[in-house]
């Protein structure tokens, strides 16, 4: 197939696109993502490191840059006068643009926030007004296959470029909300047993059970937040994967997604042990969308696939946790964590296929 489709009439755009163009931007893609993660994994292991020129800064705004040129190559080189902008791009990709021009505006409000508000550490760098333009912007960029392969409708079955692009929206959820990931300190962990009884606060309030806040309850709510909260995000991308391609998403594509979510984290948080298991749960996820054939038209099964995904996946973090470097939360906390973890799946499903009000034209 070529990449270049001619339009029928001058009022037409000659557009850049199909799979082919989608390999493509799924790769670029990839590079932006993972230059994020090599940054990451920068100021995780060089605490003291503040240049902006750095071996992995290069690789992230060279991505970006890429990303950039080849989304913009079609409104630049082929687009006609009087045609609209967006006819210019391949279906998908105009968001894609915008998330460009995003990230330009969020790299100069950095600076400048930056200059006069200084520079942000832990939790907050992850959570100031340009940093979150920063990742509206990367987030519309690496979802551009995803968006591309959605709307074509002679795609009925999912491409690799968009199971990539799936890949990176789940990746691009868990970067910014590493502060309460599983993998960025897994809290269940032996190792992450906290040793003083209370956690000094300037005014405890309120006081619970008349003393100080109490550490192990701290490291208790922490971890069962942080694995309730990425149980939301890992339902949601499969929820999205099988509301559109059900059972024709191809096989093993979960335990891509899946796994290299998890060695993008894991390697930047030094977690490599608890990768195997994450993969492991995206292989049980594809063989129950295969075996139950999941779709709006099958609620049922749609719903039992959103509370099994992200239930075997904590189910297998947990036995990897405990394989690998011993857990300390006591049995009931654990294993009902994993089924509200399920449970988390299931609510989302209401969500995405709510029943049929009685009466209601279907």
């Amino acid at each position: 197939m070529s990449f270049v489709t001619k339009a029928a009439s001058p009022q037409a755009s000659i557009r850049i696109g199909g799979p082919r163009y989608d390999v493509l931007m799924a790769a670029l893609c990839g590079v932006f993502q993972a230059g994020a993660y090599l940054d990451l994994w920068a100021h995780v292991h060089r605490p003291e490191l503040e240049s902006f020129f750095t071996p992995w800064h290069a690789v992230l705004y060279s991505g970006f840059l890429a990303v950039a040129a080849a989304t913009s190559a079609p409104l630049l080189l082929r687009r006609r006068p009087g045609v609209p902008w967006s006819r210019a791009l391949t279906p998908g990709y105009d968001w894609s643009l915008i998330g460009a021009l995003a990230f330009v505006l969020g790299g100069v409000l950095d600076m400048l926030w930056h200059t006069f508000l200084g520079v942000e550490v832990d939790v907050e760098a992850l959570l100031s007004p340009s940093h979150l333009i920063l990742a509206l912007g990367s987030t519309l960029m690496l979802t551009g296959p995803l968006r591309a392969a959605w709307r074509r409708a002679s795609e009925a079955r999912a491409s690799w470029a968009a199971v990539l692009s799936l890949t990176y929206l789940l990746s691009a959820l868990t970067f910014w909300t590493q502060y309460a990931h599983h993998l960025g300190r897994p809290w269940a962990a032996a190792g992450n047993r906290p040793t003083a009884a209370a956690f000094p606060v300037v005014a405890p309030d309120p006081l619970f059970r008349g003393v100080e806040i109490q550490t192990v309850f701290v490291a208790h709510a922490l971890g069962v937040a942080s694995i309730l909260l990425q149980a939301s995000l890992l339902a949601g991308i499969v929820l999205i994967a099988v509301w559109r391609w059900g059972a024709a998403f191809p096989p093993g594509a979960f335990a891509v997604v899946f796994g290299l979510n998890a060695l993008a984290v894991g390697v930047a948080r030094d977690q490599y042990a608890l990768v195997a298991p994450a993969i492991a749960a995206g292989v049980i996820t594809d063989i129950v969308v295969r075996l139950l054939r999941p779709s709006r038209a099958r609620p049922l099964a749609l719903r039992t696939v959103a509370f099994v995904a992200p239930a075997a996946y904590f189910a297998l973090f947990f036995v990897g946790l405990a394989a690998t470097r011993g857990v300390w939360w006591s049995a009931p906390l654990w294993s009902g964590t994993i089924v509200l973890a399920g449970t988390a799946g299931w609510l989302l499903s209401w969500l995405m296929a709510p029943p049929t009000v009685h009466g209601e034209a279907a």
